[in-house]
This record gives C-alpha cells, sequence and structure tokens, in this order.
C-alpha cells in the first residue's frame, strides 16, 4: 500500500512532543494499512507490547523499528526520512533530564509538554500552580511531600521548579483557582503573603490570567479535583494531565473535549480577572 506524500515538521522543540507525534502518526498509519499488531509485531521483530508502547508515545521508537514500521506501512521513500528524523529527535534529551534524580519519569513526561505548549490551562484546588509559585512557597509545598529528604534534594527539586518558570517562550497560563487556596498558610505568614503579591501582580501580565472561584460560589463541578489541560501550536489535539500521590493520567481524543467543557463551566463559575485581583489584595489585606 503506497500513501500520499505528505508534509511533516520536524522542529518541535521538546522531545516529548515529538514522540507523541510519531506516534499518533504510527498509529494512524498502522490503521490505514489494515495489518493488525500481532502481523506488525511479526513482520518487524518486536513485541506486541513493544508496539502499543511505541503508538501510545510511552517509550521513544529505535530508528531502525521506525524505518521498518514505516516500509511496512508503504510510506514514500521522502516521508520516511522526515519521520526518521523525528524518531531521531524524539531520542534526545530535555533540558529537565539533567533533574532525572529528583524527576520521576511520570512526571518528567509532563515538564516535556508543558516546555511545547503554548497555552496550560490549570484548575487547582490545593495548592498554587507550580509555574506562578514562589521559591519560598516551593521549597514549603516540596519539604511536606518529602519529609525525608536531605536538604541538597529539596534545593534541586525547588531549582528544577523554578527553571520550568523560565522558558524563553513560555506559555499563556490560564489559572483557576478555588480561595481556599489562597487562604491556606502554606510556609508561614510572611512567605504566603509574598506567594500573593506575586500571584496579584502576575495577574497583571499579558499572557497570564488568574481567577479564583469564592467561597460565595458555594459547590460547583469538580471541586475535589485538579487537572490541567495544555494545547500546542502545532497540529496536536492536546492533552488533559490528572496527578495523584505516585503517578499521573494523560488524557487525550473525547476526554480532552469533556474536560474543556468542564473548564468551561469553571470560568463561568470563578470571578473575572480585575475581581479576582481584588480578592487577592483583600486577602492580603487581612
Amino acid at each position: 500500500m503506497i500513501h500520499r506524500r505528505h508534509t511533516y515538521a520536524v522542529n518541535p522543540a521538546s522531545p516529548t512532543v515529538r514522540r507523541r507525534r510519531l506516534a499518533a502518526e504510527l498509529r494512524k498509519l498502522r490503521e490505514k494499512s489494515s495489518l493488525t499488531a500481532d502481523q506488525v509485531s511479526k513482520e518487524v521483530g518486536i513485541s506486541k507490547s513493544t508496539l502499543s508502547r511505541i503508538e501510545n508515545a510511552q517509550v521513544s521508537v529505535m530508528v531502525p523499528v521506525a524505518r521498518s514500521l514505516l516500509t511496512l506501512y508503504g510510506v514514500a521513500a521522502d516521508d520516511i526520512e522526515a519521520l526518521v528524523q523525528i524518531a531521531r529527535d524524539a531520542r534526545k534529551r530535555g533540558w529537565w533530564h539533567a533533574y532525572d534524580q529528583v524527576l520521576p519519569e511520570w512526571f518528567s513526561t509532563y515538564v516535556g509538554l508543558e516546555a511545547e505548549a503554548n497555552e496550560i490551562k490549570t484548575f487547582q484546588t490545593q495548592l498554587i500552580p507550580g509555574l506562578l509559585q514562589t521559591p519560598d512557597y516551593a521549597r514549603a509545598v516540596i519539604s511536606a511531600e518529602h519529609p525525608d529528604a536531605p536538604a541538597a534534594e529539596i534545593d534541586r527539586r525547588v531549582e528544577l521548579r523554578m527553571r520550568r518558570q523560565e522558558l524563553d517562550s513560555p506559555p499563556r497560563l490560564w489559572a483557576i483557582i478555588d480561595e481556599s487556596v489562597l487562604r491556606r498558610p502554606v510556609g508561614g505568614a510572611s512567605v504566603m503573603r509574598a506567594q500573593l503579591e506575586r500571584l496579584a501582580e502576575a495577574n497583571g501580565q499579558p499572557r497570564v490570567n488568574i481567577q479564583v472561584i469564592p467561597f460565595a460560589a458555594e459547590e460547583y463541578g469538580s471541586m475535589g479535583s485538579s487537572f490541567s489541560i495544555l494545547n500546542f501550536s502545532t497540529p496536536d489535539p492536546g492533552v488533559v494531565y490528572l496527578e495523584y500521590r505516585s503517578g499521573s493520567l494523560y488524557l487525550d481524543g473525547d476526554q480532552v473535549i469533556e474536560y474543556t467543557h468542564l473548564w468551561a463551566h469553571l470560568t463561568a463559575v470563578a470571578l473575572g480577572q480585575r475581581a479576582s485581583t481584588a480578592v487577592l489584595r483583600r486577602v492580603l489585606a487581612e
């Protein structure tokens, strides 16, 4: 089966996004070829589980395997080279890999996606979003999460969180925060005061929008669970990120649509940007 020529972009900055894009393309090509996963795994010489992990972007595909898969699917020679280059780039290490000792694999994927996203929508019920935390607030949170960690490890984790805030092309950040987050004195009064000042200042910046859901809103959808939606400038459907104590979930497809609808509900419940800044100032004054 011979496919038409396509144009494949090979220059996204994040190897994590490259891996996702290549995985989606490989899955689509296999489905168009009408080959089953069993047939492909036998032809290429990899296990069915490995093929599944490649197509779900859980692992980077080795270049020879990528070439074999694309050849099997009948992809044109020039397109094979473009996609193989994406496979090479997807195996490169991002800046965040320097923090591998304190960065679990499940969160490393998120940092890679975050580095390429052009917009992040995050809803938080317990904590200030990581991209808006001050160093002292971050240290208090991280120390509470890792009470037995040595000081050097805590320092490294805080450094990573601050490094995530220093991208050359930061994403547009839209954060919705429950009022309870503002009133929990993480790190003590002085630390929290500085954190609230940071939020109030950030809410006037061009690429930052912070909305607060006040106590007066009473109950609302998703009030017990935080989530983030990451969108990309390239043709990518986006991804929903959910985090729990020892891991995370990455949702796509129809689930992104579902969470986008939930986000629209939360924006309607939350105060507008100016009113939210007023709440921040009021909590500071109190």
